[in-house]
């Protein structure tokens, strides 16, 4: 498990590497709201996500010789930028194994860090097995995106800058993929301001957190596309889950949409550009479905959508 000691370890070690991302209030979307909504804004992180954290203190914490023989990863964009990123600012080599499906964007901008990329397999399955027979072959170290402490801890460090700018938030909305977000926004979080409700948000198509809390064990789902790509795990990672089984409040799930006309709203009310994945936590909000109070937090998970998504969203395409 990960402990609060842990994330403020993070935040020390990452700190010199990664923004503080603003938190931001929005008078229009407050009004329309009918309570007050903040943005935390990793949409502004390095990289374009909330996944530079948790790349940043897992190789931080590596030792010398670790870094020496380079480290590999699976994820389908923003934890492969993220970890390619890092990698490169301390001359790591790096593998990125992507899907099949994953945004040409994204592994364009993935590219563009140096790295060895892969695009390989229909599945994320598929694609997992590819990296570690990668990490065998090559000894590489292996970086997953949500059942490795120090990923976690570092993403945490988002619910220590909750607190310091809004420390009297009512409630944390945050989008749910595999988990590894959630969690660690929800152990700094619960162990600084157990008042404050910390509420995941999953596209209703792609809910493996919300059937597996509900059913108490890991729930194994069908793919499907969503417009949230980036949240489409077919189960939450282990390690998440039983966070988010202790120190979650509650989950809950949103149409694509919902989601779609939460991400717009983003672009058109603060001029800021999310990806749909990121306006999730929003769209929970938006929703009405659990009032805890009047001061929220949306997080703002990323901004690295592609122009061709964004355009179907401007014209109301899943409307």
């Amino acid at each position: 498990m990960v402990n609060v000691q842990d994330v403020w370890d993070a935040k020390a070690l990452i700190h010199k590497y990664i923004h503080h991302t603003p938190t931001i209030y929005s008078t229009s979307i407050s009004h329309i709201a009918g309570k007050e909504v903040y943005l935390k804004c990793e949409n502004f992180q390095k990289t374009g996500s909330f996944k530079a954290r948790g790349a940043f203190n897992h190789i931080l914490n590596l030792s010398q010789a670790q870094k020496e023989k380079g480290v590999v990863c699976f994820s389908s964009g923003n934890h492969s930028q993220a970890v390619g990123y890092a990698a490169s600012m301390f001359h790591i080599e790096s593998w990125l194994v992507m899907p099949e499906y994953t945004a040409p964007l994204k592994v364009e901008c993935s590219k563009g860090y140096g790295t060895h990329t892969v695009v390989y397999g229909k599945t994320g399955q598929e694609t997992y097995r590819k990296a570690l027979e990668i990490q065998k072959e090559y000894k590489l170290d292996y970086i997953d995106p949500g059942e490795d402490a120090a990923v976690i801890a570092g993403q945490g460090t988002i619910g220590l800058e909750i607190l310091e700018d809004i420390p009297d938030a009512d409630a944390i909305y945050v989008p749910v993929g595999g988990g590894g977000l959630i969690g660690g926004i929800a152990v700094a979080v619960k162990a600084l301001s157990p008042r404050t409700k910390v509420i995941g948000v999953e596209p209703e198509n792609m809910d493996a957190m919300y059937r597996s809390v509900k059913a108490g064990k890991i729930e194994v789902i069908e793919r499907v596309a969503s417009i949230a790509d980036g949240l489409g795990g077919t189960s939450p990672c282990h390690l998440p889950f039983d966070i988010v089984s202790h120190c979650v409040d509650d989950i809950i799930t949103v149409s694509e949409a919902e989601i779609a006309r939460a991400t717009k709203m983003i672009l058109q009310r603060t001029k800021m550009f999310a990806e749909p994945s990121g306006g999730t936590a929003l769209a929970g909000l938006l929703s009405g479905k659990l009032p805890f109070g009047k001061k929220n937090v949306c997080v703002i998970s990323g901004g690295n959508a592609t122009p061709e998504v964004m355009a179907d969203i401007l014209v109301g395409r899943y409307e």
